[in-house]
């Protein structure tokens, strides 16, 4: 098994993207436990009062005791009258299988956690999610913001997206210090290059990353022109000057500088990338928000040097349409059997504007605008604020980036990483590498039109 750990599936995606472990059973709370019937005239007022609690049930890909636990007890607490149950599903093939399986069935599903366009399409093709445009008591784009409209399907919302996600580079600012190297806050691959080579040192890589994220600069280059990376003629756009010279930057720092770790070695070792961050054995990660859970965890992985953030890279420094990987991404839905959607609805507008809380120690930024985005900081820094350059990465995590969310389908996106596979082991060139990366991406195209 390859080290593709911080993969967020869709950043995919950013952001995307590798969250969830082992799934769990559910215990006990159903959509189908109905309360009872409301009080007729011969009903004392206080039966009514004492009538059975709404029970819900929602599914995430989020591991309970990193924050989704807290969210339900934290409702539960506030909602007498109506308890959630959070079930957790694994965020891979056969966890999604799980659940979409359990959303057609018998099984309790009132709310779920969709973190995958191809995935969230599909639910709702399949009559899986439930429209949202019947509640008109709150306006996900106002609250979200433009990046929200990318999980619109046929002008509508079917879910909630109530995370912001991306994917940026992580810096041990100490070795910058030492060199004399700022904190970037706008720079292409060339700088990159630059960087991880005047930071390599003995037994220290000067960048590390899983190879998901080799095609975030590409990706960031072509999604303002077409979600779906194509060109105007809707043929491929990944055969272009711009992807060459992204694989030619990364070939150059495996193979001439040495200063990333080489394709194969990678494959082979399968280092934890997160813990070689944490532990000094790389200078730079290119990661995302969720390298929070290592580097918080100073009992288990404790480190001396101050953790820093930068954007992504772009290809060239002077484009001026790139869109950084990531965007809105954690969406939440209403399973449309559920019985009791109203409830589902008030726990839904809950959880997006304050309820997530919990999560945010876990470094998930919640999307909408009335979050008290105060407090989310306060918690993903409690307790280790003093080991972090705060200021780089709220401009980083909470600053102006344009973000972006590519609609690439799923099967190209699998079978374009068995071709960053074969240029990092040099049986491609980065030039054969481009047209090949098109050519598949083409066929899948005209595959969808049939």
């Amino acid at each position: 098994m390859r080290n593709r750990k911080w993969m967020t599936a869709g950043l995919a995606a950013l952001v995307a993207v590798p969250l969830a472990l082992a799934g769990c059973g559910v215990n006990g709370g159903s959509n189908q436990a109905e309360g009872t019937a409301s009080p007729t005239a011969s009903t004392a007022p206080s039966a009514a009062a004492n009538k059975d609690p709404i029970k819900l049930t929602m599914w995430g890909g989020v591991p309970p005791e990193n924050g989704p636990q807290a969210v339900v007890d934290n409702w539960n607490k506030q909602n007498p009258d109506i308890q959630v149950e959070y079930v957790r599903f694994v965020n891979d093939d056969a966890g999604n299988l799980k659940l979409d399986t359990a959303l057609i069935s018998s099984q309790p599903v009132d709310m779920y956690m969709s973190y995958d366009f191809s995935l969230y399409e599909k639910r709702i093709k399949a009559g899986n999610a439930l429209d949202l445009s019947k509640f008109t008591d709150y306006n996900v784009d106002e609250k979200m913001g433009t990046g929200a409209s990318l999980w619109k399907v046929d002008g509508k919302y079917y879910g909630v997206p109530t995370q912001k996600g991306m994917s940026f580079v992580w810096l041990n600012k100490d070795m910058l210090d030492a060199k004399g190297l700022k904190v970037p806050t706008d720079w292409d691959m060339d700088e990159f290059r630059d960087y991880a080579n005047k930071l390599k040192g003995d037994k220290v890589w000067g960048a590390a990353q899983s190879d998901y994220y080799f095609n975030v600069p590409i990706n960031g280059s072509m999604v303002k022109q077409d979600l779906q990376l194509t060109k105007p003629d809707g043929t491929s756009a990944f055969d272009n000057p711009l992807t060459v010279k992204d694989l030619q930057v990364y070939s150059d720092m495996m193979f001439k500088d040495k200063s990333i770790m080489p394709h194969t070695e990678q494959i082979t070792s399968k280092p934890a990338l997160d813990q070689m961050f944490v532990k000094g054995e790389a200078a730079m990660l290119f990661s995302t928000n969720q390298i929070f859970r290592t580097t918080n965890n100073l009992k288990d992985y404790p480190r001396t040097f101050k953790v820093a953030a930068a954007p992504a890279p772009k290809v060239n420094k002077d484009q001026k349409d790139y869109i950084n990987a990531g965007g809105l991404g954690d969406v939440l839905s209403i399973n449309p059997r559920t019985k009791k959607p109203e409830a589902a609805w008030k726990f839904m507008k809950w959880y997006s504007d304050m309820g997530m809380l919990p999560m945010a120690a876990g470094g998930r930024v919640p999307s909408s605008k009335d979050f008290p985005a105060d407090e989310a900081i306060a918690l993903m820094f409690k307790g280790v604020e003093n080991t972090y350059d705060i200021d780089s990465i709220k401009r980083v995590m909470f600053g102006s980036l344009p973000l972006g969310l590519s609609r690439l389908d799923k099967k190209t996106g699998i079978e374009q990483q068995v071709i960053y596979d074969k240029v990092f082991t040099q049986k491609l060139t980065p030039e054969e590498g481009a047209k090949e990366l098109a050519r598949v991406h083409n066929e899948n195209l005209q595959a969808a039109k049939k």
